[in-house]
């Protein structure tokens, strides 16, 4: 048998080729470590701080050592108050860990361990009607405070085949590539606590508004175009409960404006409880420490 070498180089050197590429990464982090959203009506103040941080320890340390990043987040209505802490891939903004606590009228910790197959959802009670009277001090789910009032194991459903696994404020970190290729929402499934939901985005063109927040040491105010992108989340058939996709207290058609010359979601638009249409506006930045450069070679004399 002769081999045709001829026509085979080509295929050969295209699938070499693709072998040696480096991995490109789903997302690049974005350029702010802090953003803090608020909006105020007639009866209560929206608040709402999320934080990004590196160089923490793990929420579930027995879990394993992977890379990670951390997503701290805080909502407060009124009286009510909602911390969430999310232990995120570097790479692709998957889901590694969960834990959330809500605290009104009752305080409930749940958490959410992501397995290959599987998530691991816990649900805890105050052992004592006093843990975590700081939202910010209760960051590990082992903490003596809590006793465990159920486990459950959600198997992840068909549809997560080949998507990644990501929570609600992820959707933060994921802004910059939806903006630039919208198609790629597709890729991503997202868990609320038993429910998924698909994403659909889309592009909403250009709208220029008027914005006023801190940004570090300074002050940015005045018009600025944005770019802006609609996200909608479509609930799985077969999902156990009702609709619970919501994103700093907003829910249904969401729509999120970014800033186009720093990157920053100036705004974010959507359904609120009681009120119906609302925003919550962007009120403070910080920007993430630009990463160590590298000292130069020593030259040989």
């Amino acid at each position: 048998m002769t081999l045709r070498m001829p026509r085979l180089l080509p295929a050969l050197l295209c699938l070499l080729a693709a072998f040696m590429a480096p991995a490109v990464p789903a997302f690049e982090l974005p350029p702010w470590q802090q953003l803090v959203f608020e909006q105020r009506n007639f009866w209560a103040t929206a608040r709402g701080e999320l934080n990004l941080k590196k160089g923490v320890a793990p929420l579930f340390p027995e879990s394993g050592t992977e890379p990670f990043v951390r997503l701290e987040i805080q909502n407060t209505v009124g009286s009510s108050i909602e911390s969430i802490v999310v232990d995120l891939a570097p790479a692709d903004a998957a889901s590694l860990a969960r834990w959330r606590l809500s605290r009104g009228r009752d305080q409930r910790l749940k958490t959410h361990r992501y397995l290959g197959d599987s998530i691991l959802r816990e649900r805890r009670e105050p052992a004592d009607g006093s843990a975590a009277s700081d939202g910010r001090t209760a960051l590990s789910a082992g903490d003596g405070g809590w006793v465990s009032s159920g486990v459950t194991r959600i198997d992840l459903p068909a549809a997560a085949e080949g998507r990644t696994i990501i929570t609600p404020h992820a959707l933060f970190l994921l802004l910059p590539g939806l903006l630039d290729d919208p198609g790629r929402a597709g890729d991503y499934l997202v868990h609320t606590d038993l429910n998924f939901y698909r994403l659909v985005a889309s592009p909403g063109g250009n709208e220029t508004i008027e914005a006023d927040f801190r940004l570090d040491e300074g002050r940015v105010e005045g018009r600025r175009g944005t770019r802006v992108l609609k996200l909608r989340a479509e609930p799985l058939a077969g999902n156990p409960e009702g609709q619970d996709f919501e994103l700093m207290g907003l829910s249904g058609d969401m729509e999120f404006l970014v800033d186009g010359t720093t990157g920053l979601p100036l705004r974010i638009r959507g359904e609120a409880p009681r009120i119906g249409g609302a925003e919550l506006n962007l009120v403070e930045a910080h920007s993430r420490p630009a990463p160590a450069k590298a000292a130069p070679a020593a030259t040989t004399p």
